[in-house]
């Protein structure tokens, strides 16, 4: 019976930080056993127990070393300032801190993602690309004559895209920001080049066209990293839905007549907003890169499935038809691979142990107290 308020006591040790002030319905101390020295500490003694309970360590122990100078008996303040006296002490803190890593604080406490070095890796890596290739483009559209210009602009180039990604970034980047801008160049090239089809650019004109559309969808890209922030999971899956919308759409326009002008320019209007689609909707999801990959993996062994079943099935080359169902098994293999993936984010269930140092008996001595979340 003694060791009840004690238990309590041990039981909010583990509350990081400091903690409201007692209110309406707060749990309140033991009362004292009937003694005139035990009436005459009996505020402090409250007054130090809810203190105690309410992580105001430093307090406690003072109005409890009070009450033992009233009433050196008291069967449990001596305790209950050993335990406090416990907790004020580096160790308890350093276990008060381990309860309060990121892995116990809500979701909406930690950070999605968190700057990264390899992150600015990635990054310096393909702008330098970037650099050397918009190098060669512009000695190409400046009519270079000689060969060392084409080496001495593609290294101004390169060098000029690995300083800028390194020095911008000084202050931190993440893998979804990284990923954000790295993908709008690459789609910026793509864009441009099909440009170059759909509106039947030629010479100058068209090289001028790649290197705008790379720098345009870069810029771009650095807007959204920097106002967005996305993640890596979400940029992965905006990746993946404007890819995918220009696969499955590609697929069917194949089946019909039609000139390849307005085949690109239909597809780049497909993958664009297929893009800004899943740009969207990744807003509201909380997807990994992993996940992401395995959704594209079920998208590819399902347009095999479907080319596969149809040309075992009809024994047919009609090219018509194995393109209808590869189309339909891409879909099909996309749906059932978001469905069987729902859990692959789920936190795991693997229990959390901490260790705290708390004081034991009446008599002095110490102990410790496991605190699990299961």
């Amino acid at each position: 019976m003694l060791l009840a308020p004690f238990v309590l006591a041990l039981l909010v040790a583990a509350q990081p930080g400091p903690l409201p002030q007692p209110s309406a319905g707060a749990v309140s101390a033991p009362p004292l056993l009937a003694s005139d020295e035990a009436c005459a500490a009996e505020s402090d003694y409250a007054a130090g127990f809810d203190a105690l309970v309410y992580g105001q360590d430093a307090q406690a122990l003072e109005l409890l070393e009070r009450v033992m100078l009233v009433c050196p008996h008291h069967p449990y303040a001596p305790e209950l300032a050993r335990l406090a006296r416990t907790r004020l002490e580096p160790g308890a803190r350093l276990a008060q801190d381990t309860l309060a890593r990121p892995g116990a604080l809500p979701p909406e406490a930690v950070p999605r993602e968190a700057p990264s070095q390899g992150a600015r890796a990635s990054l310096t890596v393909v702008q330098t690309m970037h650099g050397v290739t918009q190098g060669i483009l512009l000695c190409a559209i400046s009519h270079c004559q000689d060969t060392r210009a084409y080496v001495a602009l593609s290294l101004l180039g390169g060098g000029a895209g690995a300083a800028i990604s390194l020095l911008t970034t000084r202050g931190g980047l993440t893998q979804g920001q990284a990923a954000a801008i790295n993908s709008g160049t690459v789609w910026g090239f793509g864009y441009g080049l099909a440009s170059m089809s759909s509106f039947d650019l030629e010479g100058d004109q068209a090289t001028g066209m790649v290197m705008a559309g790379a720098l345009g969808f870069t810029g771009l890209g650095i807007l959204v990293a920097e106002f967005a922030r996305p993640t890596a999971g979400q940029v992965s899956l905006t990746n993946s839905g404007g890819l995918w919308a220009g696969v499955v759409v590609g697929l069917l326009m194949a089946t019909q007549e039609g000139e390849t002008r307005d085949f690109i320019g239909i597809e780049q209007g497909v993958v664009g907003a297929g893009l800004l689609t899943f740009a969207l909707v990744s807003r509201n999801l909380d997807i990994s890169r992993g996940r992401v990959l395995l959704i594209d993996a079920g998208g590819i062994l399902g347009g095999l499935v479907g080319l596969s079943a149809l040309y075992l099935a009809l024994n047919t080359d009609n090219r018509d038809a194995l393109l209808v169902g590869t189309s339909v098994g891409v879909v099909a293999g996309l749906g059932t691979a978001t469905f069987l993936t729902r859990d692959f984010d789920a936190p795991d269930a693997t229990p959390a142990v901490s260790v705290v140092p708390a004081a034991m008996g009446r008599h002095g001595g110490m102990g410790l107290a496991v605190l699990g979340q299961f």
